[in-house]
């Protein structure tokens, strides 16, 4: 088996359980996650960026075009209320957005002319509000070690590459903290309007209640 075909298939897999998790305890989250992308909106971001998307990148959006609603990841207009977001159900606030926002935030990523590689592609498409300022990246560069990896970037900064190994990665360890793995890190997950929401059990947001934790083996 190849690594693309093991890392497709941990991101299935990883990715059903957080779906079970989800359907089970955050039944908003659930009900509002997105139909999965079509294979011509995935080759029209490559072609409209010049890039491929690792495996496991695109097996993700072959099950679902992000976690929550395009509505989700639109900065409201003048004198439209502010949506009430459910997509935002990853660690830190992070939501995985439609294929079609992810144009523009490649725009967002600093660039340092002198120093960087014209080979370099890096695709944002994990963010924690709708300006997409803030987020994480996912290394689509043909050359070099680290295609595949995920970064984090922040406005008027320099992306910081290899935050996790791979987005299969990132998705496994999510799902082995919803279902029972102790961490210190990513916070408690919880519930708040019907919505996985993570946080500081210390001081929770009002109305947010934390999911019992399963006990390990």
């Amino acid at each position: 088996m190849s690594d693309d075909q093991i890392r497709v298939e941990r991101t299935l897999a990883a990715w059903g359980r957080i779906e079970a998790w989800l359907k089970e305890h955050a039944p908003r989250s659930y009900r509002r996650l997105p139909a999965p992308a079509g294979e011509d909106e995935i080759r029209a971001v490559e072609l409209e960026l010049d890039l491929v998307m690792p495996a496991d990148v695109r097996a993700f959006y072959q099950v679902r075009n992000g976690t929550g609603p395009a509505m989700d990841f639109d900065w409201p207009t003048q004198g439209t209320p502010l949506p009430d977001p459910s997509a935002y159900l990853l660690p830190d606030g992070d939501g995985i957005a439609p294929l079609s926002y992810l144009g523009t935030w490649y725009d967002h990523l600093s660039v340092d002319d002198e120093y960087d590689d014209p080979q370099r592609r890096y695709l944002p498409f994990m963010v924690s509000d709708p300006d997409g300022f803030y987020g994480s990246f996912v290394d689509c560069t043909p050359t070099g070690d680290g295609y595949g990896q995920i970064g984090s970037y922040a406005e008027a900064a320099f992306p910081e590459p290899g935050g996790h190994p791979s987005l299969a990665a990132y998705l496994t360890g999510v799902a082995d903290l919803l279902h029972g793995k102790p961490d210190d890190i990513w916070g408690t997950p919880g519930i708040l309007d019907g919505c996985l929401h993570w946080a500081d059990p210390q001081a929770p947001p009002a109305g947010w209640k934390p999911v019992p934790r399963p006990k390990t083996p």
